[in-house]
């Protein structure tokens, strides 16, 4: 277990080799540590470089915008919301369809022609039997998908940007926050993210991130306010995982412009991850 470093100079020693090497380390809220003077457009490096001294400086680090630390979590808190990650079920929280919409014989004429073509019209009137769901048409279009590999390569060709770091938000000025902690899901207790802004929130969120990590090995990268963006170390299969994880990531990003099926697709041939929830 490594040990919290609580000295800046420590920590500063800790980065030295790295890309990380003479910035400036100093004391931030909440017992936090800032590193300043990142290159925004190296914060993936960056992020890689400080995750991978967290052996040594016991601190998981993650970048927000510089002044977007605001609370200093008690000991307390910080105990509720580590019970809270490791009992609490993510997914009744947030969830991807509070409303499964309603889907005539017209609706599902003009989805399947939009995203799959004419001549697969007539498959889906005969398999779904309209009336249906939103939920359950977004399903079929995703199973019709994987079951042809022209399909699969032409869906993937429409939503690879959905994955990877190219939607990456880049700001012109951020800072790295090394949290006091080794847990990625106290993150909550430091950062914020407008999607949390609910009943439980919070909890909801920190439960989610440490399903990702034990799941997906998925690290917290950066949390800025209404963006989250993440890496993963393992990629879902496509089917029953792709679909759930897909239907995850657009229930705590509820601002993803995306259909499921074309999320879920993306997530099995990408290793980062963008979430965006905005009022």
């Amino acid at each position: 277990m490594a040990v919290l470093m609580d000295r800046a100079g420590d920590i500063a020693a800790a980065l030295r080799g790295s890309t990380l090497e003479d910035h400036p380390v100093e004391e931030g809220l909440g017992g936090t540590f800032l590193v300043q003077n990142v290159d925004p457009a190296r914060v993936l490096e960056a992020w890689q470089a400080a995750r991978a001294a967290m052996p040594l400086t016991g601190r998981w680090p993650v970048f927000t915008l510089p002044g977007d630390l605001h609370h200093e979590p008690e000991p307390a808190e910080l105990v509720e919301l580590d019970r809270a990650a490791r009992t609490l079920d993510p997914w009744s929280v947030y969830r991807r369809y509070g409303a499964d919409e309603a889907q005539d014989r017209h609706d599902v004429e003009r989805y399947v022609d939009v995203f799959l073509g004419a001549d697969l019209v007539e498959p889906a009137l005969q398999q779904l039997r309209p009336p249906t769901t939103s939920h359950v048409l977004q399903r079929w279009i995703y199973d019709t998908v994987l079951a042809d590999p022209q399909l699969t390569t032409r869906a993937f060709s429409g939503c690879e940007h959905l994955v990877g770091t190219n939607r990456w938000h880049t700001w012109p000025e951020v800072q790295l926050v090394l949290l006091p902690t080794t847990a990625q899901w106290l993150a909550p207790a430091w950062v914020s993210y407008f999607g949390a802004a609910r009943d439980n929130g919070q909890a909801g969120w920190a439960a989610a991130m440490r399903q990702w990590e034990r799941q997906w090995g998925a690290g917290l990268v950066a949390a800025w306010g209404t963006m989250l963006q993440f890496t993963a170390a393992r990629r879902p299969e496509p089917g029953p995982q792709a679909w759930e994880l897909a239907g995850q990531l657009m229930a705590v990003g509820g601002s993803l412009q995306c259909e499921q099926w074309q999320l879920a697709i993306a997530l099995t041939r990408g290793d980062a991850w963008f979430l965006h929830d905005r009022p």
